[in-house]
């Protein structure tokens, strides 16, 4: 073989190596932001209280959220299945994943209306069929939660983290660092005399990472219903558009994704601390950049545990 085909085609092999690693860790970003998007934090709904005075008439009172403890230890062990592992367009591969998550947060005052929290998160991604996807993550994050009423039925948040990705065969191994920063409102609020309530959030994320491929904005906004039938058993349902503009995005400068999450959620809680839950999710991410688009759906098992002082 002449030595000049023989370098092409080295050449053409590490381009190939190359495409692939970036295909690769652009599914486990994304698959770590999806479930995160999937798994968000649950609202606190108010409690109304009915009371009757001989001069007013009934009155309905709305219970004041208890003080948050100073330290929480939590845990989230979920067994998932992915229908395209990879996030690809076509030729989608399913397979099982476990995602462990186990948090450490600090909460260091509080008044009654605003909240800061300092989290120290670290996750655990296994395959069963691709182990090149196999990564883990760790991260710390500062949460400011304000609350606009007494009731705490409109809050707003900040949020910033910064977070790095890594291979599991040594922490050094690190493919992904990000710094991350959110603004959204929410509000909590009963669908009219019934025992379901509805959480309605709007906000914005930006993104900023090394490498900067992954730089992006994304408006959304987010919807939750909750609905207890029985104590201590919840059903849900999200929906979540959100609109990604890629600012340095290496194939389409242009980038700008639709990416639409919609799911259903069960969960019992037997304790207090406890929670066992399953969950069912489908994506389909939308793009003017054609090879970026892909549907996926994952159902989940879920195990929650957490403990708080």
């Amino acid at each position: 073989m002449p030595l000049r085909q023989a370098a092409c085609i080295c050449l053409g092999l590490f381009a190939f190596a190359g495409m692939v690693r970036a295909q690769d860790q652009a599914a486990q970003i994304e698959t770590q932001q999806d479930i995160a998007n999937r798994n968000q934090p649950g609202f606190q709904q108010p409690l109304q209280l009915r009371v009757t005075d001989p001069e007013l008439g009934e009155i309905d009172i709305v219970s004041r959220k208890p003080r948050p403890k100073m330290f929480t230890f939590s845990t989230t062990q979920s067994f998932n299945y992915t229908s395209n592992a990879f996030l690809v367009r076509n030729g989608e591969q399913d397979a099982f994943f476990w995602n462990g998550v186990f948090d450490v947060s600090f909460v260091p005052y509080a008044t009654s209306s605003f909240t800061p929290r300092l989290t120290f998160e670290q996750n655990f991604f296994r395959y069963n069929r691709f182990s090149r996807l196999d990564f883990d993550s760790n991260s710390l994050d500062l949460d400011l939660r304000y609350d606009l009423n007494r009731s705490g039925s409109w809050f707003v948040d900040g949020y910033a983290a910064i977070a790095r990705l890594y291979s599991p065969r040594s922490s050094a191994d690190e493919f992904y660092k990000f710094a991350l920063l959110n603004g959204n409102i929410t509000n909590v609020r009963p669908l009219g005399q019934t025992s379901i309530y509805l959480a309605s959030s709007a906000g914005v994320n930006w993104r900023v990472g090394d490498p900067s491929a992954f730089d992006r904005i994304d408006p959304y906004l987010n919807f939750a219903l909750t609905y207890s039938p029985f104590e201590n058993i919840f059903f849900g349902a999200f929906l979540r558009p959100e609109l990604r503009f890629y600012t340095n995005d290496p194939i389409k400068s242009s980038r700008t994704d639709f990416d639409l999450l919609v799911g259903a959620n069960v969960s019992w809680t037997p304790v207090r601390y406890l929670a066992l839950g399953a969950t069912v999710s489908f994506i389909d991410n939308f793009s003017n950049s054609g090879p970026a688009e892909y549907d996926v759906v994952t159902p989940a098992l879920v195990l929650s545990a957490r403990i708080a002082f």
